[in-house]
């Protein structure tokens, strides 16, 4: 996985259950994703692999709603996508196409 924003680095008590369970379940689905920050608005993805991260923009925050509770993972049409949830992810999540 590539993130563009190399400096996140948090004590694992301040982790959400989320990023917890993540770190050990959901953020391999994403290993071959690209996670693009966005620093104002508009901002775009370049490529299908990407996942466009949107916490600055929205609210001010490195640390905001997405990064706590979302994980950009690759889907089985080879687009990546971010998903929230606990439990691994549907077959049709992973079979999605976007319009």
């Amino acid at each position: 996985m590539h993130i563009t924003l190399c400096d996140f680095i948090v004590p694992w008590d301040t982790l959400s259950t989320t990023q917890k369970k993540s770190l050990n379940h959901r953020y391999q689905m994403g290993c071959e994703c690209k996670i693009t920050r966005c620093p104002m608005i508009p901002c775009y993805i370049s490529s299908p692999d990407e996942c466009l991260w949107m916490d600055w923009v929205t609210e001010k925050n490195i640390n905001g709603h997405q990064a706590k509770f979302f994980a950009c993972i690759k889907r089985s049409d080879g687009s990546c996508a971010w998903y929230r949830g606990a439990a691994p992810p549907k077959q049709e999540f992973l079979d999605i196409e976007d319009p």
